[in-house]
């Protein structure tokens, strides 16, 4: 006898990262909208608050205990949201320079094939 029962599925949970489980327990929501950890940088697959707590209790103990929740975590937190988002501002940095050496490339080109053209015009 089959199941009339519909499946449940995860996209139709409307999941939300809570801003709390930052501090609570060291994770981001990043761009796609998956809780990422400020630790080691793993991301996980649903935003629920059972699966980053076991992440935290699992992979990161040492931390939970060196850093209880209060105002240390806080600090502490805080630390890892900036030492995250610094690769990020010097891979801008890195792309912004290379794009400049990039244009210098195809201007010098541009005035290179300028000359020859007045060149062989004689």
């Amino acid at each position: 006898m089959a199941s009339d029962r519909k499946k449940r599925r995860i996209e139709e949970e409307n999941r939300e990262f809570n801003q709390d489980w930052t501090e609570s327990f060291a994770f981001i929501c990043n761009i796609d909208g998956l809780p990422t950890c400020l630790i080691c940088q793993e991301k996980l697959a649903h935003n629920k608050k059972s699966n980053l707590e076991r992440h935290l209790t699992t992979k990161h103990a040492r931390f939970a205990v060196q850093y209880p929740t209060g105002e240390a975590r806080k600090k502490a937190v805080k630390e890892l949201q900036k030492q995250n988002q610094q690769p990020s501002s010097m891979l801008n940095h890195w792309a912004q320079s290379s794009s400049n050496v990039n244009l210098a490339s195809f201007a010098l080109s541009l005035q290179i094939a300028k000359k020859r053209e007045t060149i062989h015009r004689w």
